[in-house]
Order: C-alpha cells, then sequence, then structure tokens
C-alpha cells in the first residue's frame, strides 16, 4: 500500500500555514514503509495528481470546526461539508470538491483522513500564532495516530 501525509495550507497567512509547519515534526518521526510526506500547500487541483498516486492520504491543515484556537480534531470527508462558495479554480481550491472530483474520476486513494488544527488568525502575516504553534507536535501525534489506524483498517481490505 501507499500513502501520503499530504500538508495543505499557506504559511504567508498567519494560521493557514498550520500544514506545512506540521511537516517539520512529521520529518522527525518513524513513518511506516510506503508512506511518503507532501508538501501539498495551496496545490488547488494539482492536488488531484496526488491523490491519483495513493491508496490512503492523511491530509493536514487548519480547518475552523468551531473548536477553541490549537485544538485538533481529525475526520473523513463524510463528515463535514465545505462553506465555501467559490468555484474550483487552478490555483486554490475547496479540498472536498477536489476530492469528490478524484472519485467521479476513479483516482481517489481509499482511505482519506483529515488531520486539522482550529485556527486562531487566518490573515496576510508569516507566523502562526502562539496557540496553533503550541498544537503543532499535538497535531504531528494525531496524524500518525490516524495514518496507524487507517493502515490497520487496510489490512482487512
Amino acid at each position: 500500500m501507499s500513502g501520503a501525509i499530504i500538508a495543505l495550507g499557506n504559511s504567508l497567512m498567519g494560521d493557514d500555514g498550520a500544514g506545512p509547519a506540521a511537516l517539520a515534526y512529521l520529518r522527525g518521526m518513524p513513518l511506516p514503509a510506503g508512506v511518503a510526506l507532501v508538501d501539498g500547500r495551496t496545490a488547488g487541483l494539482g492536488l488531484l495528481h496526488i491523490l491519483a498516486d495513493v491508496d490512503l492520504a492523511v491530509l493536514v491543515d487548519a480547518a475552523d470546526f468551531g473548536g477553541r484556537p490549537g485544538e485538533i480534531r481529525s475526520f473523513t470527508p463524510s463528515e463535514v461539508r465545505s462553506l465555501r462558495s467559490v468555484p474550483l479554480s487552478s490555483h486554490e481550491g475547496d479540498v472536498l470538491q477536489i476530492i469528490a472530483l478524484a472519485a467521479q474520476l476513479g483516482q481517489c486513494p481509499r482511505q482519506i483522513a483529515f488531520c486539522a488544527v482550529q485556527p486562531a488568525r487566518i490573515a496576510p502575516v508569516q507566523a502562526l500564532t502562539p496557540a496553533v504553534a503550541a498544537g503543532l507536535p499535538a497535531l504531528a501525534e494525531e496524524v500518525m495516530r490516524t495514518l496507524r489506524t487507517m493502515l490497520h483498517d487496510g489490512e482487512g481490505s
């Protein structure tokens, strides 16, 4: 099985850069064989190409799920809905729409999960807020826990 941990976000937009920032912690952790770290940043439709090449994907990002800043959650695409009203573009896109498009094209991983941190500030600054920066180790641990669960669940299929 091939898999990827895909960090999403824009490090020029404050806490939206939490996904790429979490990669620093993940690089220091042992990964299962066949699992790659991918800096997807703001891949937009380019995420389709990344998803097409893997059996499982853990997407790491900042997401507003109504928690307290720095809080960590994991969920599947079917457990959330998008609040975006902007259509897909080539440089930025709604991740849920991109996953749906990958499924329509028959190029979607068998398993997808999100590991997210609740942002405090999405604004044009290059620094994470203290709450989100403090949550990065927990975000990396949640990614690894989610990955282990997905790999274990995938063994039976």
